[in-house]
């Protein structure tokens, strides 16, 4: 039996037409999938099939020596591996820019708690491409070559069947976009484009420190209140409205907000990024998804601060990851990371967000002037059971770290604890700020919101291609202490009559420069939820190739849409 395979497996390596098709074949893997996956019309799947086809036919001819030409080809193999574990995490779509971008800005510890979910997709892309790039490499040894006619036909066959393919993409569709180009739709052109623009968007955020130096807001305070002011931004991270009780959740995971006198709630609120490294920058400058491109231009809301004669701080329970997030928490006066790198500098220290009130303390009592803080919390980051002390361990069992239907109850548990604890960690805030006798507001949202394993797609966690209900719709918030709402009683009034309105993330930015009373040309009052000018607009959301595109339409799928009317989210396109 070992002979017969044996003597089958040389006879499969001599033969290079065998090994012509083999090859063309593994490599077609990820277009297969992609068209069960793909919101496009008949002909749109088609060409999915028939554009690789063309164009593999087309490259493996170009060299006689076929285990060569594959050798050469790996790092296409590499892309099919990514491709099939993005498969494995989210269902759909192909390696996206932010997904190129994610593997610059996540820290090894990041990536280590979520490779250990994708053991299934690392073992299933090891046994499809490990045996080909063997094969291909004793198929080179061997010398096994394509005959000079074969290449000549399949070569021209290939571009044949390539032409027709491309003349097709004018009569397909995409459902989502309602156009279909190569560069955006058919792998693997896509992701090489994608891969070209993430270089591009790497490169022009590198050049941020000198496309920005010379910029000003020419920000000036207009009021000024009778007590000390200090306004403060947080950030929350991968926090979901449906898992806050605030918004509704039947288990109680804002027992101590609940009773804090001065909240707003902003009930509709949705994020227009699901990944950090944009959604952060969005809520941190006057950049929104209609307007991307000013943020490598202009500086952060803490620069505008500063102009209008603030103290600035900048506290940080995130790991430095190269993006807009650190430079503009560069632009503060005080900047303190409590997440340092281990000895080696590879994996982080976990440490929980409440370890960032002893410093805001600090800097409240050594600093007497007007100050600005920002918090950029770790919040509700997988691994969840990570993110909170074992006292608030509430619900249990609640140590499931392996990603598997089995376990959702487990995930859920210790997610709703993350929860709890960063109502635990917001509520000492408020306390710790309220102590201070000072005039004060604060702002909270997350960056995005969560998938976990909510239905029979079986997502889990974010920034996929195609966002989710549940990591748009986030809690948002303000706080008002009992000296703001007497200095300044209109402002606390229409912010109040304004949370009832839809909002997105790029209200931060205006709303938080206008609640301090700061003016600049920069500041759009209709964005600003304490304006009296502020109006409901078209939200928008910004797609993988930073373009503004209507929320309700970001390749949301009848789940999703499900769950927006169930907890009543405007989605009306209108003004």
């Amino acid at each position: 039996m070992l002979q017969q395979i044996k003597n089958t497996f040389n006879r499969f390596l001599a033969t290079p037409r065998q090994l012509f098709l083999f090859f063309i074949l593994v490599n077609l893997v990820p277009s297969i999938l992609l068209v069960f996956t793909e919101p496009y019309s008949l002909i749109g799947r088609v060409i999915l099939i028939t554009f690789p086809l063309g164009l593999y036919f087309f490259v493996y001819s170009l060299l006689k020596n076929i285990g060569l030409l594959q050798l050469i080809l790996i790092p296409q193999l590499v892309f099919n591996a990514f491709q099939l574990v993005l498969f494995y995490l989210f269902g759909e779509s192909v390696i996206a820019v932010d997904m190129f971008l994610n593997l610059a800005t996540t820290n090894v510890t990041e990536a280590s708690e979520l490779l250990d979910n994708l053991w299934p997709a690392i073992i299933l892309v090891c046994v499809i491409y490990i045996p080909t790039i063997v094969i291909a490499a004793i198929a080179c040894k061997r010398k096994t070559h394509l005959a000079a006619a074969f290449r000549k036909k399949m070569a021209a066959t290939g571009l044949i069947i390539a032409l027709m393919s491309y003349g097709l993409t004018f009569a397909a569709s995409n459902k989502n976009t309602g156009v279909y180009q190569l560069k955006y739709d058919v792998y693997p052109i896509n992701i090489y484009y994608n891969l070209h623009f993430a270089i591009q968007k790497w490169g022009r955020s590198m050049d941020y420190p000198e496309t920005s130096k010379d910029f000003t807001f020419e920000a000036k305070k207009t009021r000024t209140a009778d007590h000390r002011e200090i306004y403060v931004l947080v950030i929350g991270e991968a926090g979901r409205a449906v898992n806050w009780s605030l918004w509704g959740y039947e288990r109680e995971t804002n027992p101590l907000l609940a009773g804090t006198p001065g909240l707003v709630l902003y009930r509709d609120a949705i994020t227009q990024a699901n990944a950090t490294h944009k959604s952060v920058p969005l809520i941190l400058s006057a950049a929104g998804a209609e307007n991307f491109n000013i943020i490598y231009t202009q500086k952060s809301i803490l620069e505008a601060f500063k102009e209008a004669g603030f103290k600035t701080v900048f506290l940080s329970n995130q790991t430095p990851n190269r993006t807009f997030t650190d430079y503009f928490a560069a632009e503060a006066n005080f900047h303190h990371n409590i997440r340092p790198a281990s000895t080696g500098g590879i994996y982080t220290i976990n440490n929980y967000d409440d370890q960032m009130l002893p410093l805001c303390q600090h800097y409240i009592d050594s600093l007497p002037d007007n100050l600005f803080i920002v918090l950029h919390t770790y919040g509700s980051h997988f691994n969840y059971h990570e993110r909170y002390p074992r006292e608030f361990a509430h619900f249990l069992p609640d140590n499931a770290t392996e990603v598997e239907v089995k376990n959702r109850q487990q995930l859920v548990n210790a997610y709703d604890n993350s929860i709890r604890y960063t109502d635990y960690f917001l509520h000492r805030l408020i306390t710790l700020l309220d102590s201070t006798g000072s005039c004060i507001a604060l702002y909270y949202s997350p960056d995005h919101g969560e998938d976990l394993l909510d239905d029979g797609r079986n997502r889990f966690l974010h920034a996929s291609p195609h966002p989710t209900y549940y990591q748009l719709h986030i809690p948002l918030f303000l706080w008002f202490s009992d000296e703001y709402r007497q200095n300044f009683p209109e402002q606390y009034a229409i912010a109040s009559i304004n949370s009832s309105l839809p909002v997105s993330t790029n209200i931060a930015f205006h709303s938080m420069l206008d609640i301090a009373s700061i003016a600049t040309p920069w500041l759009d009052p209709r964005l600003s939820v304490v304006n009296p000018a502020f109006k409901a607009r078209k939200r928008m959301y910004l797609t993988d190739h930073d373009k503004p595109i209507f929320w309700y339409n970001a390749g949301l799928k009848k789940q999703d849409k499900k769950m927006i009317e169930k907890n009543h989210l405007n989605y009306q396109s209108s003004e």
